[in-house]
């Protein structure tokens, strides 16, 4: 009994540390890993080939599996528009951001200057309130940027159902145990894996919340108000630059 336990720890050990190393290699490089390459050298001598085996051809059905997954883009944009009355913009923009079901996770400016909202819009109204949100004012700047982590999603999504399994066997094989060295060895492997479970819903969490609502900066600044005398130099300056340059 004593033998079959030891031997169970021994594969599950390998399992383990074959799926932490790989998800620390595709996040956070070799040089990031939980410093375990040296133990999975020595462990893979004593595990079975058909279980390293199971492990790996488990992660190449799953990943095929899921190559219906819609793809999964983090929507951000930058929007700087020049408006003639503040107040008034921003109680418009806010509409637009209501009527779109968002929400304004952060509200900063200058009073009297400018505004700048940090809204937050479902992906499926994103395009809608970018194209009503170009209305409030004249454009002075606008970027935006899409990122793809469908790949990533997919592979985290792998390897959660993988460690899943595996925290479920290891606990398994802990109840059996009855030896003081084996339960602390499988302790420790149950604690690792759980942070890796951990670590994997941490970042699933964060990467659904980033697809499902887009996000959008809107920055407003006050148009200058020229008086008599500004209408009056601008209107020569304007005659002095015909002097010069005839078409643009």
């Amino acid at each position: 009994m004593k033998t079959y336990i030891t031997k169970q720890i021994l594969i599950l050990l390998a399992m383990s540390i074959g799926l932490l190393l790989t998800g620390c290699a595709s996040h956070q490089g070799h040089d990031q890993g939980y410093g375990m390459q040296g133990r999975s050298a020595m462990v893979m001598e004593a595990a079975p080939v058909s279980s390293l085996k199971s492990v790996r051809s488990g992660n190449h059905d799953m990943n095929s599996s899921d190559t219906d997954t819609p793809r999964k883009l983090i929507k951000r944009s930058w929007l700087t528009l020049s408006v003639k009355d503040l107040a008034q913009a921003e109680k418009q923009a806010k509409t637009i951001i209501e009527q779109q079901s968002g929400y304004i996770q952060n509200t900063q400016g200058e009073q009297g200057k400018s505004f700048n909202l940090s809204i937050r819009v479902p992906q499926e109204q994103y395009d809608v309130a970018l194209a009503e949100l170009r209305k409030v004012g004249e454009i002075k700047s606008e970027n935006e940027n899409v990122q793809d982590v469908t790949t990533e999603f997919i592979d985290n999504k792998a390897r959660l159902t993988n460690l899943y399994k595996l925290r479920d066997r290891i606990q398994l094989l802990l109840n059996r145990a009855d030896k003081i060295d084996d339960i602390l060895k499988i302790e420790r492997e149950l604690n690792r894996t759980q942070s890796e479970i951990d670590r994997l819903e941490g970042r699933m969490k964060y990467l659904n919340s980033q697809v499902n609502y887009a996000s959008i900066e809107l920055s407003a600044e006050k148009q200058a108000t020229y008086g008599p005398l500004g209408y009056f130099f601008m209107g020569i300056w304007w005659g002095v630059e015909k002097l010069f340059i005839w078409d643009q």
